[in-house]
């Protein structure tokens, strides 16, 4: 059996989805060092009143990752992302960047499982793929498409960027990221 370090234990203990998000973001890798960085890393062994070892390191340092991921008792729970950010120790900018992730992170955790049921019931009907892609843009994805008063330039960049997401999706759905 394989060793696994802290940040592989992030890594691979991260629910599915929180993980679809954070790479959708380009976020997990950053995530990872923040998460071991701000959390795992700083705990050491727990010593009683006469130095003797209440809990090593190595424990403490998988009960703060059960805690940052909300598994209890070896079962997931429920993992709140954004407690996994040290907000306090953050830059202007980090800030900014982890409240974009967090939303992208709620979204993901929100409408996942109705699009990818969308996408299972439509697939197992026999829909067309590019018919099933519209569908998914109408029914959940209208808030990222293209106002009138955007200009062509940018009209042009949120399709684009809405058939890349879409494909990323199907690409989730299917297993395949």
């Amino acid at each position: 059996m394989k060793k696994l370090g802290y940040r592989e234990m992030l890594r691979d203990r991260c629910p599915k989805v929180i993980d679809y998000a954070l790479k959708w973001r380009k976020a997990k890798e950053k995530w990872i060092d923040h998460a071991y960085n701000y959390f795992v890393k700083l705990y050491g062994e727990e010593l009683n009143n006469n130095n003797k070892i209440i809990r090593t390191a190595k424990d403490n340092k998988r009960h703060v990752i059960n805690l940052l991921l909300g598994i209890k008792n070896g079962k997931p729970k429920q993992f709140d992302f954004s407690k996994s950010i040290d907000w306090d120790n953050l830059t202007d900018e980090e800030t900014k960047y982890w409240k974009n992730t967090v939303s992208w992170v709620n979204w993901f955790r929100t409408n996942y499982a109705y699009i990818e049921n969308t996408y299972d019931i439509s697939k197992k009907v026999g829909k067309d793929e590019i018919d099933i892609k519209v569908e998914i843009i109408n029914t959940y994805l209208g808030w990222l498409m293209p106002k009138k008063e955007d200009s062509d330039e940018l009209r042009q960049a949120k399709y684009d960027y809405v058939d890349k997401f879409v494909d990323y999706l199907v690409r989730c759905f299917d297993g395949n990221n």
